[in-house]
């Protein structure tokens, strides 16, 4: 049985500020500058975790019997004694395929060739506390405050669906990401995370929208249109025929622009179990400056064994805010978990953004949060309320709500949640929000 191994110092392939991963988006090899070959045969990290007791289970994670405690000696220290890992793979030495072994993944042809001979890990030592997975040109981009060259190992392919819209794939034998690091998500496509082995997520993923322009989306997330009162983009994109434009939808419906006449939200699409994976729709722009928030992205993660969100742990797809003069807050997006077993301690959050206020001189709603609050609409912090944005949803509440008396940008409808497992009961003690108890958070078995 094999753990995930703590990475020692890397050799660099270069110094700069930021580092971009060694893999190339053209082929379907694991990254060439990865961390094994670059410390060479006679240079390996002398305080590798030992074996656990779960199979492939990631070193630092809990199994049910208890935390694996690795031994801090060498290569091949013996650990302490995880718990059982009940669904957990072992995997072969070497090169292997990326896919599991026990089950076809939504989404990814049966047939995929991707292979992998590392883990992909994101922790201080590989990769600092930021990482960019970018889907577009299939790199990983490592930020970090020194010069040391970190570059994480990881395989990259770009994937097909049904409908001809595409994935970027990225692929490690078992997948880790510490609680300290914060991973970003840019581009087009919606992102994969693919492991033959397990997958511990225990610090944040975010696929929303771009940091500064609020309208610009990521990870398949539709951004806002082009031009004044024009329609959101995405199948469910908010109505821009009024100034007082409407939120985006995906499961949940957007909501309304306010005053008379106010647009229309969008209208729900899509299916509870994420086939195509597909980013949330935009609002709709208002008047001169009113533009819509960006939908959240897509990410499906996807582990042969055991697939866990730790308590830290975070997949943020919140849809994005609408500007002041009425700009429709964005739909939350989707995220796709599959494993033979699920155990989720975090937070999943496919919310909606807030409407803009409907005023030329009003605020911009809030972005969707990685919680179970509901996102504000736009509020100048005067006693009035009658020209706020409508809030984004949260929790059991699903629509985006309305923009208010006068005028307001409509808030973004939730996105959606799916957890497909082998027995299609997933362990969940952290925040679904959407709600479990809701139609825009589903379970389900594997290859259903």
């Amino acid at each position: 049985m094999k753990s995930l191994t703590a990475l020692g110092v890397l050799g660099a392939c270069g110094v700069c500020l930021v580092f971009a991963a060694c893999g190339s988006s053209d082929t379907a090899t694991p990254a060439d500058c990865d961390p094994a070959a670059a410390a060479g045969a006679d240079n390996q990290p002398t305080g590798q975790a030992g074996k656990s007791g779960s199979g492939n289970t990631p070193a630092d994670s809990a199994g049910t019997g208890g935390q694996a405690e690795p031994s801090a000696g060498g290569s091949d220290g013996q650990g302490g004694q995880g718990g059982q890992g009940g669904a957990s793979s072992t995997l072969a030495d070497g090169t292997v395929p990326a896919l599991p072994a026990k089950f076809s993944p939504s989404n990814l042809p049966s047939d995929l060739e991707l292979e992998v001979d590392q883990d992909l890990i994101i922790d201080g030592e590989t990769c600092a506390a930021e990482a960019v997975f970018d889907t577009d040109k299939g790199e990983i981009r490592c930020y970090s405050p020194g010069l040391e060259g970190r570059h994480p190992s990881f395989a990259f392919k770009v994937v097909k669906q049904q409908d001809g819209s595409e994935l970027g794939v990225f692929a490690g034998k078992n997948i880790r990401l510490a609680p300290t690091v914060r991973v970003v998500v840019e581009g087009q496509r919606p992102l994969v995370l693919l492991a033959p082995g397990d997958v511990l997520l225990g610090g944040t993923v975010e696929a929303i929208a771009n940091s500064i322009y609020a309208e610009r989306g990521n990870a398949g997330g539709f951004s806002a249109p082009k031009g004044e009162q024009g329609k959101g983009l995405g199948p469910g994109g908010g109505g821009g025929t009024s100034v007082n434009a409407g939120g985006g939808a995906y499961c949940g419906k957007g909501g309304v622009g306010g005053g008379v006449g106010g647009a229309l939200g969008g209208v729900s699409y899509g299916t509870p179990i994420l086939s195509p994976l597909l980013g949330g729709s935009s609002g709709g722009n208002g008047s001169t400056g009113g533009v819509g928030g960006a939908g959240g992205g897509a990410v499906q993660v996807v582990a042969g064994g055991t697939l866990t969100v730790a308590a830290t742990g975070v997949i943020h797809v919140g849809g994005s805010s609408g500007s002041w003069n009425g700009g429709g807050g964005g739909s939350g997006g989707a995220i796709l978990l599959e494993a033979r077993e699920i155990a989720i301690a975090g937070t999943l959050a496919a919310n909606g953004g807030g409407g803009g206020e409907g005023t030329g001189n009003g605020n911009t709603g809030l972005r969707a949060s990685p919680d179970a609050t509901p996102a504000p609409g736009g509020h100048s912090g005067t006693a009035s309320v009658d020209d706020d944005g409508g809030a984004g949803s949260a929790a059991a509440t699903l629509d985006g709500g309305k923009g208010s008396t006068t005028a307001g940008g409509g808030g973004g409808g939730a996105g959606r949640i799916r957890l497909n497992s082998e027995s299609g009961k997933a362990n969940v003690t952290g925040v679904l929000s959407p709600a479990a108890a809701t139609a825009c958070a589903t379970e389900g078995k594997l290859g259903d």
